[in-house]
């Protein structure tokens, strides 16, 4: 069954207990970071009247780019914003939707390359109710438009979902998942996206059952990450991929535990790569610094009733310092990697709980953090500085 994760993510904190004197209890949590949160006001697009929800947000040479939908009685139409003043102020982006899943489309995912964009959205139904996946481009007319693209290659009988655009150097790659096991689409003219779901590295074998969640160009090649299921252990593990052209793959090592384990977010550092995932029942990262990838810090803990998405929904770094937003199983929440090696929760003006179409996601440059929160009843943006 296809299903396009739209990772949304975060929220928990390390719970504060004490004891008496004689039986202290475990440390207090650090104070949260604090962040001076400023709401700013999206337009609502041309066309029928209905409720904004927002998904993603992504910047690139000074222009800001936001990505969701209306939902507008029972439906949806597609959806974007554009700031050129660093998130201040944005304006409605145009669409024009060539097919007819496609003009229902909600967008999920938005990468950049200068102003180049590409994104990526769906809209369930059919008679199986699978998300129906579209990418779309802008025309020189500055309108964003579907690429006509056969039902196969993102759904079919083998579509298992699909995940986020990245952009890079030269290419655009979006990573998924197929009946076979892992999987990526490449594209080098934001057009035209190939699929690679036979690549021996990416695919199951015999023994390990693979599966993709997200993707970043290091400026050398790219990066996969996600899990593995290996046959005869319960829990899964943590697995990374690389490729130069995205279409032939090597497996690189990730540490493991013996704990449920895996990598769902990762973003280029001053020294490499930073990866955030599950690990032990709390929020784990990991660090490649060349080929290498060691286990660093955990933060948060998992919240053992939670019976929605748990996990890392993004993740935004600038230098060393990272943000992401992350699910417990209950509610969203922000953390922050900001001084140190310590994390730390940071405030944030909504926390949407971890139901479906609720969204945390995180975009960040060296001065600006863009929050991006949706809970159900609206979709809102929040800028500020990094939080201190």
């Amino acid at each position: 069954m296809t299903t396009l994760l739209a990772c949304l993510p975060v929220c928990l904190a390390l719970a504060a207990c004490t004891g008496s004197e004689d039986e202290p209890g475990p440390p207090s949590a650090p104070p949260q970071a604090a962040a001076a949160w400023e709401q700013v006001a999206l337009p609502l697009p041309d066309g029928p009247a209905g409720r904004i929800a927002v998904r993603e947000s992504v910047e690139c040479d000074g222009t800001w780019w936001l990505v969701g939908g209306v939902f507008v009685g029972d439906g949806s139409i597609p959806a974007g914003w554009r700031s050129d003043d660093d998130g201040r102020t944005w304006t409605s982006l145009r669409f024009e939707a060539r097919g007819y899943w496609a003009e229902r489309a909600v967008m999920s995912s938005v990468a950049c390359r200068g102003d180049r964009v590409v994104m990526v959205g769906a809209k369930s139904g059919g008679a199986h109710g699978n998300p129906r996946v579209t990418t779309w481009f802008q025309r020189p007319d500055g309108v964003f438009t579907d690429v006509v693209a056969p039902f196969s290659l993102y759904g079919g009988d083998q579509a298992v979902s699909v995940e986020r655009v990245a952009a890079g150097p030269g290419s655009w790659l979006i990573a998924g998942n197929r009946t076979a096991g892992a999987a990526v689409w490449v594209s080098t003219d934001e057009r035209t996206f190939e699929l690679v779901d036979d690549d021996p590295a990416l695919i199951r074998d015999e023994a390990l059952d693979t599966l993709a969640i997200a993707e970043v160009h290091d400026g050398t090649a790219w990066t996969v990450v996600g899990s593995g299921q290996v046959e005869g252990r319960v829990n899964r593990i943590p697995m990374a991929w690389v490729s130069r052209d995205g279409r032939t793959w090597e497996r690189q090592e990730v540490p493991t535990s013996d704990g449920f384990t895996d990598l769902e977010r990762v973003a280029r550092t001053d020294d490499g790569l930073l990866a955030v995932g599950l690990r032990d029942g709390r929020f784990g990262t990991w660090r490649r610094e060349g080929a290498t990838w060691t286990a660093a810090e955990s933060f948060g803990r998992l919240d053992p009733d939670g019976q929605a998405f748990t996990g890392a929904a993004s993740l935004t770094t600038d230098g060393d310092r990272a943000l992401a937003a992350v699910s417990d199983g209950t509610a969203y929440a922000l953390w922050g990697r900001l001084r140190g090696e310590d994390w730390q929760q940071v405030e944030i003006p909504v926390s949407p709980t971890a139901a479906g179409e609720h969204v945390l996601s995180v975009t960040a440059t060296d001065e600006t953090v863009l929050l991006v929160g949706d809970d159900g009843e609206a979709g809102r943006v929040w800028r500020a500085a990094w939080p201190e």
